[in-house]
């Protein structure tokens, strides 16, 4: 990755250059002599070209691959500062393209991102290689998945060059891969103008045009299912109203036509995710929820059946047989000792039900509102002391 390096003045960067050939001509020289001295004491050099060339590239003007993970040799260095300070924002921008395309062809598209956004920096004034530097960046940003990044730097890239092939076809492919069809096609129609035969574009412009029917297809079927889910909803509410059950929702001003679609308060708040429906005979099924506020408890009813009455599930919840809940230690709540109640909070009051009554009776009290799709009642045992500490709080 490209660093930034401290300025060097005109005699600090002849006295590098002096060095470097120095070194070389002395790197040279000692392999010559070296080589003259082996050859009167030892048998002739059988190294190959091969094993030579790998020797060379350890010298610093030679060297064609650097490990950026671990500290650069000064002589690098050095050759860095010369080769990123030229005072010709082109020179420098177009090294660092040369340097990403470097990195890009091994895979280091990380590094190139970082070496085409240095080159971009550099302000020059060359159109051209301006949009070579946005189009190299989205490609290296498309292969690491980075699709809406390329897809701006595609953009950057048509500002500086409106007809740059590869960045409109670059562009084309992070609109499909957006799942963005419809603009995958425009940019398709873009790239065949240019290049009308193009045989990547032209399956790529079949693809878009599939994903687009697609994507239609299934928000028709979307909005069909919206439209049932709609349908059926104000059937329930119809049914619901009928029945002359309130729904806390359901409280809008007289003059104000009631909308169905309010009625969100439908939706269960239960865990169970159960909701009031209609059963083949058009009988309501409720999720009902029992409140112990002596014990802070609770107790879901997934399905009441608006027929049935309470003292049923009672008597299956509490009845003799029946193994006591773990809260109830003194084992006092049966079937026949709980009394039900609702509460009804605008008028901070607790309404008595009759256990024998049925779901459908309790919930056509004028006074009743459901909240949140989920009918609530108030269980306590009679006569007990919570009881009465209960009804002081309220008025029966």
């Amino acid at each position: 990755m490209p660093r930034s390096q401290p300025s060097m003045s005109e005699e600090e960067r002849r006295q590098l250059i002096e060095k470097l050939n120095s070194d070389l001509e002395d790197f040279v020289a000692e392999r010559s002599i070296a080589a003259r001295n082996k050859k009167k004491t030892e048998p002739e050099d059988t190294r190959t070209i091969d094993e030579i060339a790998e020797e060379l590239k350890n010298h610093p003007a030679f060297m064609t691959e650097i490990d950026w993970s671990k500290p650069l040799p000064p002589e690098i260095e050095g050759l860095m500062q010369l080769k990123y300070e030229s005072e010709n924002p082109t020179a420098r921008a177009d090294s660092y393209r040369d340097d990403g395309n470097e990195q890009f062809k091994l895979k280091k598209y990380k590094i190139a991102i970082a070496n085409y956004t240095e080159g971009i920096t550099c302000r020059c004034p060359d159109a051209e290689l301006n949009a070579i530097l946005y189009a190299n960046r989205a490609a290296a940003q498309f292969y690491l998945g980075n699709f809406r990044s390329a897809f701006n730097d595609c953009i950057f890239a048509r500002k500086f060059k409106a007809d740059h092939m590869k960045a409109i076809v670059r562009g084309a492919h992070c609109c499909y891969k957006m799942s963005k069809y419809t603009d995958a096609i425009r940019w398709c129609d873009a790239a065949l103008m240019i290049d009308p035969e193009n045989k990547e574009i032209l399956e790529l412009r079949v693809k878009s045009e599939q994903g687009k029917k697609a994507v239609e297809r299934d928000e028709r079927k979307q909005a069909a299912q919206e439209r049932k889910e709609e349908a059926e909803e104000k059937k329930l509410l119809q049914i619901i109203l009928m029945r002359g059950i309130q729904v806390a929702s359901m409280k809008v001003s007289k003059d104000v036509k009631f909308d169905p679609l309010l009625l969100t308060a439908l939706e269960s708040h239960n865990p169970t995710g159960a909701k009031v429906h209609v059963d083949g005979e058009g009988k309501l099924h409720w999720p009902v929820i029992f409140f112990y506020p002596e014990y802070a408890e609770t107790d879901f009813i997934h399905d009441f059946n608006e027929e049935h009455c309470f003292y049923d599930h009672l008597a299956h919840m509490f009845g003799p047989e029946v193994e006591p809940p773990s809260w109830d230690e003194e084992h006092k709540y049966t079937a026949d000792t709980i009394e039900i109640y609702f509460e009804h909070k605008e008028d901070e009051k607790l309404y008595k039900v009759d256990p024998h009554s049925s779901l459908l009776q309790a919930l056509q009290h004028q006074k009743y509102l459901v909240y949140a799709g989920t009918p609530g009642f108030i269980l306590c045992v009679r006569d007990s002391r919570f009881q009465k500490e209960l009804l002081n709080r309220y008025k029966l």
